[in-house]
């Protein structure tokens, strides 16, 4: 089961995701199955991954069944 019914996907995560090459499939992955999770600025969650040598970080907030995505990075290892 999901964690989160729908994703949400503000225009400045749409932009990042361009830049970087992430995929939707890739942060939902991420959402889904996080390797690290916690608490981003501004009461925001984040969570991350290593995918294709790559690590993706994702910042959003929670609502009902929901997750609204405002950016996604590439980090550092």
């Amino acid at each position: 089961m999901p964690r989160f019914e729908r994703v949400t996907f503000l225009p400045h995560a749409r932009e990042r995701m361009e830049q970087y090459g992430i995929s939707e499939e890739e942060v939902r992955s991420v959402l889904e199955a996080p390797s690290e999770e916690g608490v981003a600025n501004l009461g925001r969650s984040y969570a991350q991954k290593l995918l294709s040598r790559r690590l993706v970080r994702v910042i959003y907030n929670v609502g009902m069944d929901e997750a609204v995505v405002v950016s996604v990075m590439l980090r550092r290892r």
